[in-house]
């Protein structure tokens, strides 16, 4: 996008999200964190609206980016490729709501849901997930869960077939494993995986 201060028919612009917080309470929520770039201009670039959803302010503030801090922290210290530098595999995601939007344009998410898998120190595969609802809770953290249960609970939301976040080598259960793909291979097949999730989930909107 050239200039977020225009109004584009099919993209988000800074124009959707005026006086957002008065009206409908949310703010601009990341998708992939600005916490987790590696320099300032990866940072600069989780602005774009791309890399947005309408997040409760409450929510966005408080027990996400509680979370967010609390992966990074787990992915510098227990994740790291073959050549011992970190790498590990994010994958976030939005489910849409069906008829809650900004200016009648832009989709307010009821369920925010993220899932990281990584070759750890120990040299195996592990995996954790967590999602919560966009909305006002008590609750000050979102608790960990496993890989496996993410996917049980995206079934829910999802028509057409079994979803499946990250490809079959990352553990569905809290322990580790040992399956030792390359990771060329392994991101050709997360690439593809969230590809299809993608579509699956526009397509429930569309």
């Amino acid at each position: 996008m050239k200039n977020m201060g225009e109004h584009y028919q099919h993209q988000a612009g800074n124009y959707d999200y005026s006086n957002s917080i008065q009206n409908k309470g949310v703010n601009k929520g990341h998708l992939f964190p600005n916490s987790h770039a590696h320099d300032l201009d990866t940072q600069k670039s989780t602005f774009t609206l791309t890399n947005i959803v309408p997040q409760v302010v409450s929510f966005n503030n408080g027990r996400w980016m509680k979370m967010e801090e609390n992966v990074r922290e787990k992915l510098m210290t227990d994740c790291f490729s073959n050549n011992r530098k970190i790498k590990a595999y994010v994958v976030t995601g939005a489910v849409p709501s069906k008829n809650k939007t900004l200016k009648n344009r832009v989709n307010i998410p009821d369920l925010m849901w993220t899932a990281y898998c990584c070759y750890n120190k120990k040299k195996k595969w592990k995996a954790e997930a967590h999602w919560g609802w966009n909305k006002k809770g008590k609750r000050k953290t979102l608790k960990p869960e496993t890989l496996g249960a993410l996917e049980k609970e995206l079934n829910q939301f999802h028509q057409g077939g079994r979803v499946q976040v990250f490809p079959k080598d990352c553990p569905r259960g809290p322990k580790p494993t040992t399956n030792q793909p390359s990771w060329k291979n392994y991101l050709e097949r997360i690439s593809s995986t969230v590809r299809n999730l993608s579509n699956s989930m526009m397509n429930r909107i569309g």
